[in-house]
């Protein structure tokens, strides 16, 4: 039983082993014919959907994929909807074993078909994520309204937590044709800096009058000390004020906060509901992907959006 905010309960004294230990109710499901099963893993990869919209008065973020629209287009390129739950991989390879008949599609690439038995994997490429999907979806059981998973609260997915070796992944059916695959969404070359566009955040009175030029004048690097809940990043100190935490307020993916030591951190899918860093400023959403494809190390510096 999950309550919100406002609701009302009750205690009542009962015997000892009068109340039995609380059952789980399952809704009986015919077991899928076809599946991915996962022969090695990366540590963080998991599966994600379109996200849990609408829970975070319960204290729940949203989730959802790190790079939407790459998450999209792998989607989309084997026939199903763009928020169709896909695997995401970050920093890593990913190797399945396909069980029964199985088209996927790795970032909007041109469909593969993989035969009962068939292995496929999925290279560490130049961007931080990639996205695995496969037609008719990860037919994993929905949590509050979504696959996804939300790792900190052990939600969606596999039981809520990371695949590894052995798991099995469900795929869906799917009677839908496959689609033309889309062109993958690409991170900048090596020698480009990547352009994130943001807008004045809520607490810009809360710092001199120069920091968010200071943030916009600035160039970042992207830190290894990052994941679903947030990305660090190094680089110039953002001046601060005082040293002391806002009051918390709801947050929001995309918000970037400033620590007290002036270093911005740029909340993720996963990211706290409120948070008592100030918030400079807002990463744009059409932003969001083009952040997340950085890996460690790249470089980016942040504009004022249009």
């Amino acid at each position: 039983m999950l309550l919100a905010p406002g609701d009302r309960l009750r205690f009542e004294p009962v015997a000892a082993g009068e109340v039995g230990p609380a059952r789980k109710e399952v809704v009986p499901k015919e077991p899928s014919t076809r599946a991915l099963v996962i022969e090695a893993a990366p540590a963080c990869a998991t599966v994600q959907d379109g996200g849990r919209a609408g829970q975070l008065a319960r204290g729940l973020p949203p989730s959802g994929p790190l790079d939407p629209e790459t998450h999209a287009a792998a989607n989309e390129a084997v026939g199903n909807t763009p928020d169709a739950a896909a695997i995401e991989v970050p920093l890593g390879a990913l190797l399945v074993r396909a069980r029964g008949d199985v088209w996927i599609s790795v970032d909007g690439a041109a469909p593969v078909h993989l035969a009962d038995g068939d292995s496929f994997r999925v290279e560490e490429g130049p961007r931080a994520v990639r996205y695995l999907a496969a037609r008719g979806g990860m037919d994993v059981p929905p949590a509050l309204g979504a696959r996804a998973t939300l790792l900190v609260a052990r939600l969606g997915g596999a039981n809520g937590r990371a695949l590894r070796r052995r798991d099995i992944v469900p795929v869906g059916d799917s009677d839908r044709a496959t689609a033309q695959p889309s062109r993958p969404s690409a991170p900048p070359a090596d020698d480009a800096m990547a352009t994130i566009a943001i807008d004045e955040g809520p607490h810009r009175s809360r710092f001199p009058a120069d920091a968010l030029d200071v943030l916009l004048a600035s160039t970042f690097t992207v830190s290894r000390l990052g994941d679903r809940v947030g990305q660090r990043l190094e680089g110039a100190s953002i001046p601060r004020d005082r040293p002391d935490l806002a009051l918390p307020i709801p947050m929001l993916r995309g918000a970037v906060q400033v620590t007290t030591d002036g270093t911005p951190i740029v909340l993720g899918p996963d990211h706290p509901t409120t948070g008592g860093y100030p918030v400079l400023a807002v990463v744009r959403r059409a932003s969001l992907g083009a952040l997340a494809r950085l890996r460690p190390g790249k470089t980016l510096r942040f504009v004022r959006g249009a």
